[in-house]
């Protein structure tokens, strides 16, 4: 864990270099991991995740105190020049399993209340929830359909994350 006293620097000091790490990671995590093509699926697990960093379209944004205050607030205002917010915490209180039934909760609440918002959780060393616009993450879900991408998943996970997700879209616009 990074501490501004554990390295004698003023707060703000800190808190710069903190957000510079943690944008260094996810730069590392993006080169290393999302785009690197797998070779037995032939895609990259997040294949837009390069081009939305290059393009600066990642805010990142350090949650300190009340992880779901900050979300809820990235949601309601969310910035359209960005692709992707990610609302990250240090030394996370919850476990993954409690963060993605927020993140679904969430998504469910969204939907019935026509916003065009969706939240996915990931937890390494830190939580980061993704707020991202919905039409938007469909629209990319369709054009990776189109080419294949979904065809190794498993059954129930293509209902689960994809499908599901476009119904809430679909339903969205019905009203």
């Amino acid at each position: 864990m990074f501490t501004a006293q554990r390295n004698g620097w003023g707060c703000a000091d800190a808190y710069k270099d903190y957000r510079q790490e943690v944008k260094d990671l996810i730069e590392e995590w993006v080169d290393s991991d999302l785009s690197v093509v797998d070779p037995d699926a032939g895609f990259a697990p997040c294949p837009y995740a390069k081009k939305a960093l290059k393009d600066n379209r990642l805010k990142l944004v350090k949650c300190e105190g009340d992880l779901w205050k900050k979300v809820a607030e990235e949601c309601r205002d969310f910035d359209t020049s960005y692709s992707v917010v990610i609302c990250y915490e240090d030394d996370p209180e919850e476990s993954y399993e409690q963060i993605e039934s927020a993140c679904m909760a969430l998504n469910e609440w969204f939907a019935l209340n026509k916003m065009d918002v969706w939240v996915l959780a990931f937890q390494t060393d830190f939580t980061m929830v993704f707020v991202q616009k919905l039409s938007e993450l469909d629209d990319a879900s369709q054009r990776l359909e189109k080419v294949g991408y979904y065809k190794n998943y498993e059954r129930q996970d293509y209902v689960n994350l994809i499908l599901t997700r476009r119904q809430r879209r679909l339903s969205n616009a019905r009203s």
